[in-house]
């Protein structure tokens, strides 16, 4: 048996003409507290998605740990279809959530299916910062349900999971955000 935790990103520094912002301050702070809520756990494997807001989020765990982070493209933000802007991003991201898994073009399917490929062939206890997303797709995976949004993953909330012969369980869901923004 096998615990993946999948653990959202601090607040990040939106912007709608940076494609990869960092962390806010409040961010970096909440970054450093999941670090000493986990500095004297049980040490799991460190991945993260390339974005560097999950890096960034990572860090802190990283350095406590004197570990390494592994960069997974796997596990990284879902792309949003190429005739859409940046800037209009939020607005797609925003229909995507009303929306169904089942609905969603090649590059969104691929996208969720290479991620549960991934989470599939974690052999060994792993903490993996990612996105809203990503939380969303697995969880929506593991459920069965086509609706996109499951819940609203708080930032550096940590949703547990376990893999137990070849399938994927639910331990624990994340904290959820309160706020109707994602």
């Amino acid at each position: 048996m096998t615990k993946i935790l999948l653990v959202r990103h601090g607040e990040a520094a939106k912007s709608p003409r940076d494609p990869d912002p960092g962390l806010t301050e409040l961010g970096h702070r909440q970054a450093g507290e999941l670090a000493e809520r986990y500095a004297r756990a049980e040490r799991f494997a460190l991945v993260s998605s390339p974005k560097a807001r999950a890096r960034q989020t990572a860090s802190p765990l990283a350095d406590l740990w004197q570990v390494p982070v592994a960069i997974e493209d796997a596990v990284v933000e879902i792309p949003s279809p190429e005739d859409v802007p940046l800037h209009r991003r939020g607005d797609w991201l925003r229909g995507l959530l009303e929306g169904e898994w089942d609905e969603q073009d090649s590059l969104q399917s691929g996208w969720r299916r290479d991620t549960i490929d991934y989470l599939l062939q974690i052999g060994r206890d792993t903490a993996i910062f990612c996105h809203f997303m990503v939380i969303n797709s697995v969880v929506a995976h593991i459920r069965g349900d086509r609706r996109v949004r499951q819940f609203r993953p708080d930032y550096t909330s940590v949703t547990e999971l376990v893999l137990d012969g070849g399938k994927l369980e639910i331990a624990t869901l994340g904290a959820e955000r309160r706020s109707r923004i994602v």
